[in-house]
């Protein structure tokens, strides 16, 4: 029975850090804050320059991650209650772990919801793209997500990151 309860909790420990990795990586290389954008202007179009998103795709990618940011909120704030909550218990002199176990269970459940929704968000953010602009996309979220040795081209001088096809052929 105890090792029952051990290798259930350690696939929900699993399940739990795969979907909080997911999600800062999603909020670190595609969704930059509003407070980062003003607070250092080279770092936050880092991502448009990389693309070399034109007008129209940066307010149309804007407009989705401002509806994605409104989405996932409210799940944002059942999760930092829930924390909260989990450490608040954790404080007291005989901690309930059944009921720790349910706060766990009902954070994985918002963090699931939250991944999904990103990845519905990427399919968007994805269709307004060109297909070099996709295969960059990726490429950049796939280098973040899947971290391997670096690849030849990738972020050297012969990549052709240093200016983008438009800025050459003007």
């Amino acid at each position: 029975m105890k090792k029952r309860l051990l290798v259930l909790g350690l696939i929900l420990l699993v399940i739990i850090n795969v979907s909080a990795l997911l999600t800062f990586a999603y909020n670190r290389w595609l969704r930059a804050p509003r407070r980062h954008l003003a607070a250092n202007p080279a770092s936050s179009d880092s991502f448009e320059r990389h693309l070399c998103l034109s007008g129209e795709q940066e307010n149309c990618l804007r407009a989705l991650r401002f509806s994605f940011d409104s989405e996932i909120g409210n799940a944002q704030a059942q999760i930092r209650e829930k924390r909260r909550a989990i450490v608040e218990e954790m404080k007291n002199e005989s901690p309930d772990s059944v009921l720790i176990d349910k706060f766990i269970e009902e954070i994985s459940r918002l963090q699931a919801e939250i991944q999904k929704k990103a990845v519905l968000n990427l399919l968007k953010e994805k269709e307004v793209l060109t297909p070099e602009q996709k295969a960059t996309f990726f490429r950049m979220f796939e280098d973040h997500v899947c971290p391997r040795e670096k690849r030849v081209g990738y972020g050297s001088a012969g990549a052709g990151d240093a200016c983008c096809p438009q800025e050459m052929r003007r």
